[in-house]
């Protein structure tokens, strides 16, 4: 039997040519990465052994983007990205690669928030109170990200990390950022102060002025 075409692949997931066109690139890299490897028929073994994961964890990743190509985002899908953008984004490696050495129950607690799934649900099958799974992860989100003051810090950091992600696809105004990041203005200038001071943004000299990425894309 003749191996399917790209097209054929989605097609037979149930993603058209026109929500492919619009959607793949909000995936994340390795996610975009391993769906195109498998639409050209390379196996998962293959693709594991080149990104150092295992078939399974291939497996699983080409399942989330999937899902994320056939359904809308609720807001906890949408946090949950800023979570694995930030951790890869600071750690430089995909976020099951992150937390595989981590001990249980917190690496089933990071992938559980990073796509976006109700605590709720996860801590009975982990034996601990929704309490106690909430501050377990947010404890352990916090270290992950390097930081040392709890959960706010740590969606801190999710924050900056998905507005250097904004800034590297096209240069942002004061009211664009708003828009796309709603929050108030006084808020928004000390996030911009902090990004420029890091390196990780510029400010354009032409006016309307303009935020830039100060890293290639």
């Amino acid at each position: 039997m003749p191996k399917k075409t790209p097209g054929q692949y989605f097609l037979s997931k149930g993603i058209s040519p026109g929500r492919l066109a619009d959607h793949l690139e909000q995936l994340y890299p390795l996610e975009r990465e391993v769906l195109l490897a498998r639409a050209t028929g390379e196996t998962l073994r293959a693709i594991g052994q080149r990104l150092n994961l295992t078939p399974e964890g291939v497996r699983q990743v080409e399942i989330r983007a999937l899902k994320k190509l056939q359904e809308e985002d609720t807001p906890a899908q949408v946090q949950g990205r800023r979570f694995r953008l930030a951790v890869e984004h600071r750690l430089g490696v995909p976020l099951e690669v992150a937390v595989k050495e981590l001990p249980e129950p917190e690496p089933t607690l990071f992938l559980a928030y990073s796509r976006g799934e109700p605590v709720a649900d996860l801590a009975p099958k982990l034996g601990l109170s929704i309490t106690e799974a909430t501050v377990l992860r947010d404890r352990a989100i916090a270290r992950l990200l390097g930081e040392d003051r709890g959960s706010r810090a740590g969606k801190w950091v999710e924050l900056k990390a998905a507005v250097v992600a904004a800034l590297r696809e096209s240069p942002l105004t004061y009211d664009d950022l708003e828009a796309r990041f709603p929050m108030s203005r006084r808020r928004l200038m000390k996030l911009m102060l902090e990004l420029v001071n890091e390196g990780q943004a510029e400010l354009t000299d032409e006016y309307p002025f303009r935020f830039a990425s100060a890293q290639p894309a």
